[in-house]
């Protein structure tokens, strides 16, 4: 590993470390399995973090939206996350859009109720009838 990427991960640890949401967990994923050294300089970049390719990715996706919703695919929003960082200049991001953030990564939350087991309230040698279950 060269200690251009060492350093670049490291910064992006850093800011790991914070608060962050699923889908810059999932940026952040995808830039350490990058072998791009270009890629790693512009991540050690001043002023560049995750959460600023993440604004940027939604600000691309709102120039694209049709009515109020915007569907992007995984390769090229990662296409966008390396033109921020790789850029010379700090890409121009579009005013603060209210953005839901989901990825292929990001698994639904489903919550399960248990139902209570009935108890058993039968005296030993008692015998039942099917149709007292009715």
């Amino acid at each position: 590993m060269t200690e251009v990427k060492q350093k670049a991960l490291e910064k992006m640890l850093d800011e790991m470390n914070g608060e962050h949401t699923g889908a810059e967990d999932t940026v952040h994923n995808w830039l350490c399995d990058q072998n791009d050294e270009k890629l790693f300089e512009g991540i050690l970049k001043k002023g560049r973090s995750i959460k600023g390719a993440m604004k940027y990715c939604i600000s691309e996706a709102s120039k694209q939206k049709s009515g109020n919703a915007a569907m992007v695919d995984d390769k090229r929003v990662f296409s966008w996350v390396r033109e921020y960082f790789t850029a010379e200049k700090e890409p121009e991001i579009v005013a603060d859009v209210a953005a839901e953030v989901t990825t292929s990564a990001s698994k639904p939350v489903r919550k399960v109720k248990k139902k209570a087991k009935a108890k058993n309230t039968i005296s030993e040698g008692e015998q039942l009838s099917l149709l007292d279950m009715l």
